[in-house]
């Protein structure tokens, strides 16, 4: 099932004239160089659901004539809305068929329409407001001589009060035969009932007309009402009840000079179901916020300024709205406290629309912080048709927080990214690389708070303090050995049998020494003895 993406709007009761073609009988008429074709459009079960209190969807079915469908390069889907309180009568008004089918366009490429990213708070509240004695052009007269105009549609021929609007959409057709369709419809005043009462006019025997059961569209409905008053000599303001909200869909064929007509069918041309809608719904207590919600909300670092658009970041959506965000007809109703205070969007709708974000794919809605709002800590709470809280978020307002400073996050960054891996334990390497991807996650951060950047500069910094060296052992330098041509190619087996021949003439050559010793003394000691024995003999 395809659904609606960005509808489109235009102020019928201010834009619009009551003078609306040229008679044509049947199909395939050729006027002015234009060929006119029965609408090959059917539409089906046609049905309403989430009915909020100014907003509701409009679901139906729809089908193609196959042997049209080459020739349609797009299919205008359009609802038409109005709820008529009173009339003021100044002249007859013209009506556009006379009794017969009329040349039918919605203008869905109109220059007077609005698209929904368009909408203002002064263009929301001149489409889709109630606004009091509007003026209505387009006079019929019926006494009109030769050389007199019979209607002109620049007079004025009544003042009405109420709420009357179109809502196209366009581009929503995917080029098949049939298909159904989603339609979200916004603008709708709270606690009140849109229902059809709007039929076709008859001319009565006292040639006054009154309602019959045929049913009407565009403007005729209004116009009848008022040529009924007209008729009966009416000349004041009159309270009325005219009331409808019609689907009907036109083919945009590929050959400008092909049009659609005939409105006495009304294959193409149904009746909303009757709806109501809800009452406006009551701000939930700051005091009675629940602590837990499934949907979560982050405003960008967390501040809004008074008097401007606050974007509001949603997370956490179920996958029912998110198809209805994805649909641009997720509806919520937004609040800020410490009182409570209802917030609009940015176009000055009384809800507030969730969207997803091109850029980021997030979801999120905007909505404009009251101006005189004082500033200090507040919250932001939304809650849907039902008034259930879906999610609150607390949010400073005013005094614009310093701007964030990454210039020691960045600089610990940059050194950290020197440190060689090979160099450091792995018990000791893994702490550190992960708190150095984190402090890159957050340096690259668009709205990192200064809190955030601080922490992770000492996560950093405590993870580099926690890295160990590798411990590396000196080995015993080894002397290179001697070729066999150089007398260098000595091996460490060589090298010690060298060493121990060494030992062993060194301690030879010390025990050696000792006998020597001991020798030289007992010749010594024979010369002694030998001359005392000589000198004893001599003396006897």
């Amino acid at each position: 099932m395809r659904r609606f993406g960005k509808a489109m709007v235009t102020l019928s009761v201010a834009a619009c004239t009551l003078f609306g073609g040229v008679a044509t009988a049947n199909a395939d008429y050729v006027y002015d160089g234009v060929t006119y074709k029965d609408n090959p459009i059917t539409l089906s079960n046609v049905r309403v659901s989430d009915v909020g209190a100014h907003t509701a969807n409009v679901s139906f079915d729809y089908s193609i004539d196959p042997a049209q469908v080459s020739r349609i390069k797009d299919v205008c889907f359009s609802i038409e809305v109005q709820r008529i309180t009173d009339i003021t009568p100044i002249k007859s008004a013209a009506m556009n068929h006379f009794g017969q089918g009329a040349f039918y366009s919605s203008n869905c490429d109109a220059d007077s329409n609005v698209s929904d990213d368009e909408l203002t708070a002064g263009s929301y509240d001149a489409v889709y407001g109630v606004h009091n004695d509007v003026e209505y052009k387009g006079a019929f007269h019926p006494n009109a001589g030769v050389g007199e105009k019979l209607d002109d549609p620049n007079e004025l021929a009544f003042k009405a009060s109420g709420q009357h609007f179109y809502r196209f959409g366009t581009h929503v057709w995917n080029g098949k035969a049939s298909g159904s369709l989603d339609f979200p419809l916004i603008g709708l005043t709270s606690n009140t009932a849109y229902t059809n009462n709007a039929k076709e006019c008859k001319p009565s025997v006292s040639s006054q007309c009154e309602f019959g059961d045929s049913l009407i569209i565009d403007q005729e409905a209004i116009q009848q009402a008022e040529n009924v008053l007209w008729d009966k000599g009416v000349r004041v303001k009159t309270p009325v009840d005219v009331r409808q909200v019609i689907l009907y869909a036109q083919p945009i064929y590929k050959d400008p000079n092909t049009k659609v007509t005939d409105l006495s069918g009304d294959n193409y041309l149904k009746q909303v179901p009757d709806f109501t809608t809800k009452a406006e719904p009551t701000a939930t207590p700051a005091e009675a916020l629940p602590s837990k919600t499934d949907a979560k909300l982050d405003v960008a670092n967390g501040h809004a300024e008074p008097g401007q658009t606050a974007r509001v970041y949603v997370d956490n959506l179920k996958d029912e709205a998110k198809a209805k965000a994805d649909a641009n007809s997720l509806f919520w109703y937004a609040y800020i406290y410490s009182v409570p205070q209802a917030l609009t969007g940015p176009d000055g709708s009384p809800f507030v629309r969730v969207q997803k974000e091109a850029s980021t794919g997030k979801y999120y809605f905007d909505a404009v912080i009251p101006a005189g709002l004082p500033a200090g800590e507040h919250k932001i709470s939304v809650q849907d048709e039902n008034g259930t809280v879906q999610a609150w978020t607390p949010v400073t307002v005013g005094d614009a927080p310093a701007p964030v400073d990454k210039s020691k996050l960045t600089a610990a960054v940059d050194a950290a990214g020197k440190l060689a891996e090979k160099d450091y334990t792995a018990d000791s390497w893994t702490p550190f690389a992960k708190a150095l991807v984190d402090a890159k996650a957050v340096a690259a951060k668009q709205d990192a708070s200064q809190t955030d950047v601080d922490a992770a500069v000492k996560a950093l910094a405590d993870a580099r303090t926690g890295l160990k060296k590798v411990e590396i052992v000196p080995s015993k330098p080894v002397e290179p050995s001697k070729s066999d041509n150089g007398g260098n190619n000595k091996t460490a087996a060589d090298d010690k049998k060298s060493e121990t021949q060494n030992d062993e003439q060194s301690e030879l050559a010390k025990t050696g020494a000792s006998l020597i010793g001991v020798a030289g003394m007992l010749a010594l000691l024979v010369v002694l003895a030998t001359g005392f024995f000589v000198a004893g003999k001599i003396r006897r």
